[in-house]
Parts: structure tokens; C-alpha cells; sequence
């Protein structure tokens, strides 16, 4: 019985941001767009877009998680006509919000967060 206690006290305390959920899904941001998020252990991948049959913007981006930080590399694809790239650093909020620390290349979105 003493065993089953320690792991639990393990898994609720000590283990780093094994209590967010999976983040895999379609997100909304503040900057408009739909991001769809695959998440596969530490590694997130995703596609965003303003717009699905016209967007001024679309990106992709892959990174991983730390904690409760996800860090970032982001790229503009040519679906939008927009061509930037850069890091973007963010903080998980809740299991259903995540927003922006540190954003670069004139990355728009500060807000995501999901029904």
C-alpha cells in the first residue's frame, strides 16, 4: 500500500506537465486564425491559417514541450500570400489555452485556446 502512495504522489507532483491534456485538436486564436495541433509525446506539430479557402496567411510549425512551455519554429507556407518565419515561445495556461511569451518575425497570434 505504500508503494501505490508513493507513485501517486509521483504522478500529482512531481512529474512536469503531465497534468495538461493532449493538445492534439483544431484551436482558435485571437489573431482570427484555426490552428490545427498534432501532438505525438513532447513534439507538436502544426498548421495555422486565417482563411480556408483564401487565406492572407498560413503557417506551419513544429517544437516541443517543456514543462509547461512549448517552444516553436514557425514558417509562412504559400497558401497566404504573407512570408515570414521565426520562434515562438508559449505558456499552457490550462489543459484548453496556451498564449504567446516571446514571439518573432511578426507573428500575429498571442491567444489560442479550444471548446
Amino acid at each position: 500500500m505504500k508503494w501505490i502512495k508513493s507513485i501517486l504522489f509521483s504522478v500529482l507532483f512531481l512529474l512536469p506537465a503531465a497534468a495538461f491534456a493532449d493538445l492534439t485538436g483544431a484551436w482558435s486564436c485571437n489573431d482570427g486564425g484555426k490552428y490545427y495541433i498534432h501532438q505525438i509525446g513532447k513534439e507538436v506539430f502544426w498548421y495555422g491559417e486565417n482563411s480556408a479557402t483564401s487565406p492572407a496567411w498560413s503557417n506551419v510549425a513544429t517544437g516541443t514541450i517543456d514543462g509547461n512551455f512549448i517552444i516553436l519554429r514557425w514558417a509562412d507556407v504559400p497558401k497566404g500570400s504573407i512570408m515570414s518565419g521565426g520562434i515562438l515561445e508559449l505558456t499552457l495556461v490550462s489543459p484548453n489555452k496556451f498564449q504567446a511569451t516571446v514571439k518573432t518575425g511578426g507573428f500575429g497570434g498571442s491567444v489560442w485556446s479550444r471548446p
